[in-house]
């Protein structure tokens, strides 16, 4: 039988379990940026609103999320697929948001790849809105 994941902030010491999550997601594609260092700064700068999901000693899903005292962001939300569909994706997404709420920060967003549909479905489930009078640029 499957053990009941728990949920808990993440660290930097997650890092190494992460990308495994993160590679086996299928629809994030990490990036040259994507090291233990960067994690570090982020979990620095936003000690209280990333969270990892555990199943005994299996990392089974996290969000890595924050804010830049403007906005907040949610990124690299994962859960294992064996794991999806029982909510566990949306319990992420509501501690990240909950915490960032916290810090009085009113406005979060998440960017999702135009052609991943399930994703967009999953934002929209989860109370999120498309918006259509932005474009992202990026450097």
């Amino acid at each position: 039988m499957r053990q009941a994941p728990v949920m808990r902030p993440m660290c930097e010491s997650d890092y190494p379990k992460l990308t495994v999550l993160w590679s086996a997601a299928g629809s994030l594609q990490l990036r040259d940026t994507d090291t233990p260092e960067a994690l570090a700064r982020f979990l620095y700068r936003n000690p209280a609103s990333s969270f990892v999901a555990c199943a005994g000693t299996r990392l089974v899903g996290g969000v890595l999320a924050g804010h830049d005292g403007w906005r907040g962001y949610l990124y690299h939300l994962a859960v294992k697929p064996d794991y999806r569909e029982k909510g566990l994706g949306a319990r992420l997404v509501n501690a990240a948001v909950e915490a960032i709420a916290n810090e009085g920060i009113p406005k979060i967003h998440s960017l999702v790849k135009r052609d991943n549909l399930i994703a967009q479905q999953f934002w929209e489930a989860c109370g999120f809105s498309l918006r259509d009078d932005v474009l992202v640029y990026s450097r």
